[in-house]
C-alpha cells in the first residue's frame, strides 16, 4: 500500500498533478538552490525537500507558443553521496537548460557529510527521504514480506515486494509533478511508472549494473532475481529510453528483456577534477604504489589476490586502499599481507569526499581495477574506478572480467590485464610496469591523455542529454500577448 500523502503546507505549494496537461514532453532550466525542511511532524515521510517551484506543462504547441524548459524528476533509492552518476547526470542536464529534482533517500548517517557537500553546490531541487528510523524500516519490511507472500501466491504486488524503499519513493515521486521521469536502480522503477502515469508523462530507466545478475548463480537467490524480473518485465518496455553503464550490460538488457538495445552512458567523471599534466610517476610515499578504493573494504573486490601479490613482487610495492573497512576482514588482509612479508606495506586510508577521487587518486603510480567477477553483474560492469583512474592519469592494472578484458583492449592497455585469480600474474604486471620507470611513464602519459580526450564526463554527457531531449519532446507555455494602445 503506498503511505498516504503529506499535507505539508509547503508541498501543497507545488503545482498539483490535475493541473498537468497529459501530453508529451521536454527539457528544464535550473532550479532553486534553497533548501527548505517541512517540520518533521508534517512529514510522514521525513523528507528534507528542496522546492521546486515547478512550471505546469501545458498542452502541446500552437500557433504562437514557444517552447519551455521542461523538469525531470530523477528517482534513486539510495543516497545522493552514494549514488554519483545520480548527481553528475542532474547536474548535466541543468546544465542542458532542463529543470531537475532529485528524489533520493537518508540511510546512513555515515554518507550524510557526502550528501551535504553535494547539495551545497547543486543546481538541481532535492527532496531526501529519511529512511533511518528503525521502527519505521521495520513497518516497511513487514510490509515487504506480505508483498513478497501475496505476489508468490498471486503474481500481483511485485511493486513492494523487492525492496522497503519502493513505497516511499512512490509516494514521493506521485506529489511531485514532472515531464519525465527516470529510475535509477530497480527499487525506483515502479514509481517512475507510476508517477509518469498519474501525471501523463513518460519515463525512462538507467541500469548502472545488470541487475538479474547482481548475485551469485546460485537458487538460495532466486527469489530475490524473481522479484526484480516482475518489475523490470513490467515497465522496460514502456520506458522512453532505456541507458547502461556499459556496453555488455546493454547487451545483457536488449537479451535478457526483448527490448531494443539500451543507450550506453559510460560512468565518467568530469575532465576539469584531472591534474593539469601527466607525471612520471605518483608522489605517495612510501612507494611504488598501487591504489585501491570504494565505499567499502571487503570481500570479493580482488583485495586478498591483491595484498598476496605485493608480497611476491620484487619492487616490493605498497598497496594502499580507501574505504570504510567491512568489520574483520582488514584484519584478515593484514594476517595474509604477514604471511607473504608484507605486513608494513599494507595501508588503509579513511574514506573521502566522491569529488576528490580524481585528484587523490593522481598521487599513486598505478590504480587496480581488480573485480573478481563472482556474479554475472560483475562479469560485464565497468567500475567506476577504472575511469576514475584515467582521469587521474593513473594507469589501470584490470583484472580479466569479459567487460575489463574488452576495454583493455580498447584503449591499449591489453598487456595490463591478469587472471582474476593468479596473485603471481599480478605481481609480474607490476614488476613489469613499477620496475621500468620510463614505461610507467608512458602509461602514465597514456592514461592522461585518453582522460582529456575520450573518457571524461563533458564528452559522454552529451549522449544523455540528447536522450532526454527526444523524450521530452513538445514542451511548450503559451507565447504572452503584447499589449496593444
Amino acid at each position: 500500500m503506498v503511505p498516504r500523502q503529506s499535507s505539508s503546507p509547503r508541498r501543497d505549494a507545488l503545482p498539483r498533478a490535475g493541473d498537468r496537461a497529459a501530453k508529451s514532453l521536454d527539457g528544464l532550466s535550473p532550479s532553486l538552490d534553497r533548501q527548505c525542511r517541512s517540520r518533521p511532524s508534517q512529514q510522514r515521510l521525513l523528507a528534507d525537500v528542496r522546492p521546486a517551484g515547478l512550471d505546469r506543462r501545458v498542452p502541446p504547441a500552437s500557433a504562437g507558443a514557444i517552447m519551455r524548459a521542461p523538469v525531470i524528476c530523477i528517482i534513486t533509492p539510495g543516497p545522493l553521496g552514494s549514488t554519483p552518476r545520480v548527481v553528475k547526470e542532474a547536474e548535466a542536464l541543468v546544465g542542458a537548460g532542463f529543470r531537475v529534482r532529485v528524489i533520493s533517500t537518508r540511510t546512513l548517517d555515515s554518507v550524510e557529510p557526502r550528501d551535504h557537500s553535494i547539495l551545497a553546490s547543486a543546481r538541481f531541487d532535492s527532496e531526501r527521504i529519511d529512511l533511518r528510523s528503525r521502527f519505521r524500516w521495520r513497518l516497511r519490511r513487514c510490509a515487504q514480506i506480505g508483498a513478497r507472500l501475496v505476489h508468490d501466491i498471486s503474481g500481483s504486488a511485485a511493486d513492494y515486494a523487492f525492496r522497503p524503499a519502493t513505497a516511499p519513493l512512490m509516494a514521493a515521486a506521485l506529489r511531485a509533478p514532472a515531464d519525465l521521469y527516470i529510475a535509477h536502480y530497480p527499487a525506483a522503477l515502479p514509481a517512475a511508472a507510476r508517477a509518469a502515469r498519474r501525471h501523463g508523462v513518460r519515463y525512462a530507466y538507467d541500469a548502472e549494473d545488470f541487475h538479474p545478475g547482481d548475485w551469485p548463480v546460485d537458487r538460495a537467490y532466486d527469489g530475490e532475481r524473481r522479484y526484480l524480473r516482475a518489475i523490470e518485465t513490467r515497465y522496460l518496455r514502456g520506458c522512453a529510453h532505456v541507458t547502461a553503464a556499459a556496453p555488455m550490460i546493454a547487451d545483457a538488457y536488449a537479451n535478457a528483456y526483448r527490448i531494443p538495445r539500451p543507450t550506453v552512458v559510460l560512468n565518467l567523471f568530469p575532465r576539469d577534477r584531472a591534474p593539469d599534466a601527466p607525471t612520471e610517476r605518483g608522489s605517495a610515499s612510501p612507494g611504488p604504489s598501487l591504489y585501491w578504493f570504494s565505499q567499502m573494504i571487503g570481500p570479493a573486490r580482488g583485495l586478498e589476490c591483491a595484498v598476496r601479490a605485493i608480497g611476491c613482487a620484487r619492487t616490493r610495492p605498497h598497496l594502499y586502499l580507501r574505504g570504510n573497512p567491512v568489520p574483520g576482514f582488514v584484519d584478515e588482509l593484514r594476517r595474509i599481507a604477514g604471511e607473504v612479508g608484507a605486513a608494513d606495506r599494507l595501508h588503509v586510508l579513511e574514506p573521502d569526499l566522491p569529488e576528490r577521487m580524481e585528484r587523490l587518486s593522481a598521487a599513486y603510480d598505478l590504480g587496480l581495477c581488480g573485480e573478481p567477477g563472482l556474479s554475472p553483474n560483475n562479469a560485464l560492469l565497468l567500475s567506476n574506478k577504472l575511469f576514475t583512474f584515467l582521469v587521474a592519469g593513473l594507469p589501470p592494472i584490470l583484472s580479466d572480467t569479459p567487460a575489463q578484458a574488452a576495454i583493455a583492449a580498447e584503449i591499449g592497455a591489453a598487456d595490463r590485464v591478469y587472471r582474476r585469480d593468479s596473485h603471481e600474474a599480478l605481481a609480474t604486471m607490476l614488476d613489469r610496469l613499477l620496475g621500468d620507470p620510463a614505461a610507467l611513464a608512458r602509461a602514465r602519459a597514456e592514461a592522461h591523455r585518453l582522460g582529456r580526450e575520450r573518457f571524461n564526463w563533458e564528452t559522454e554527457r552529451e549522449r544523455l542529454v540528447e536522450l532526454v531531449r527526444m523524450s521530452t519532446a513538445q514542451i511548450v507555455e503559451p507565447q504572452k500577448e503584447t499589449a496593444h494602445a
